[in-house]
């Protein structure tokens, strides 16, 4: 019962919320207001042109289009990039000479 009766009230708020949020919308549509205050980029800007194609896996048949084909892209060395990582994945030594006194077992009384 307690539960339930929560959740009506929620519905009902939310109900209530919609409704105004209609009416709102309606009001802005009949008094020429933009419903979002976002401007949009058609009205701003001038007519988009169109992008310029690549060609870069598709073989034209077409003389104007096989100007504008791209040359085969080549592969980047990754050799230099493995060979610093590698290198930079090495530990260095901290400790160039071990001292024998830290190696020795202590007595058992220290």
């Amino acid at each position: 019962g307690l539960v339930l009766g929560r959740l009506e009230e929620e519905a009902l708020k939310r109900r209530e919320r919609l409704k105004a949020l209609r009416q709102r919308t309606l009001q802005n549509k009949d008094s020429g207001e933009r419903e979002n205050k976002i401007p949009r980029q058609e009205e701003d800007k001038e007519p988009v042109k169109h992008k310029e194609i690549k060609l870069r896996n598709y073989e034209p048949e077409d003389e104007e289009l096989k100007k504008r084909k791209l040359p085969p892209g080549k592969p980047a060395s990754v050799e230099d990039t493995v060979k610093d990582q590698l290198e930079a994945a090495k530990p260095e030594p901290i400790i160039d000479e071990v001292d024998l006194a830290n190696l020795a077992p202590r007595k058992p009384d220290w």
